[in-house]
């Protein structure tokens, strides 16, 4: 006898992995105007099968993201926020990598952004992240690809921390039986 239906969702989602949180960071290719703040919330998986096979991206969530710089060169600095759609997420112990669609005002072929996350066991104040515009070639990044994390965990403009990322593992969900690769990836616009 099979699982039922509802039962089945409901362990996915015990089984599904996560990354949440929301922590200032300095970004060490912007010394002048190094903060920034990025507030993620982001749950799922790297792939699903559909019709037996593997379809890439299986995650839903935003990241919002924030850099604190000045509009004019010595002005003063304001907030420039902008969202990612999250669909893509897989995680290894403490690190998180995240993918999705930028919606600010970016070329097409810079849309895709990825992230990594990487939650200290050393507590909230050693966490790091990494971002795939500024110090790494944004052009086409593909679903997945995230760079290094970068940059520390950091006091905001105000002087006091946020609460830092939360990585929740979970194990891939390894399908059993005969099942196709992903298809090829996407052309670089959406």
């Amino acid at each position: 006898m099979g699982v039922p239906p509802a039962e089945a969702v409901a362990r996915h989602a015990e089984a599904a992995a996560s990354v949440t949180g929301d922590a200032w960071v300095r970004y060490p290719g912007d010394p002048e105007y190094p903060y920034r703040r990025f507030v993620v919330d982001a749950h799922g998986g790297p792939w699903k099968i559909v019709d037996n096979r593997f379809v890439m991206g299986d995650a839903h969530g935003t990241v919002r993201f924030d850099h604190y710089a000045p509009d004019t060169p010595g002005g003063p600095s304001v907030d420039h926020w902008g969202t990612i759609t999250v669909d893509y997420l897989m995680t290894g112990g403490p690190i998180a990598v995240v993918s999705g669609v930028r919606s600010d005002d970016v070329p097409a072929n810079q849309r895709r952004a990825t992230l990594t996350f990487y939650m200290s066991p050393q507590g909230h104040r050693f966490d790091r992240m990494g971002f795939s515009w500024g110090v790494v070639d944004a052009r086409c990044q593909q679903m997945g690809t995230g760079p290094a994390p970068f940059s520390p965990a950091s006091a905001g403009p105000s002087g006091r921390f946020l609460k830092g990322y939360t990585v929740r593992d979970a194990p891939l969900p390894i399908p059993s039986g005969e099942v196709s690769p992903p298809a090829d990836p996407p052309g670089c616009t959406y």
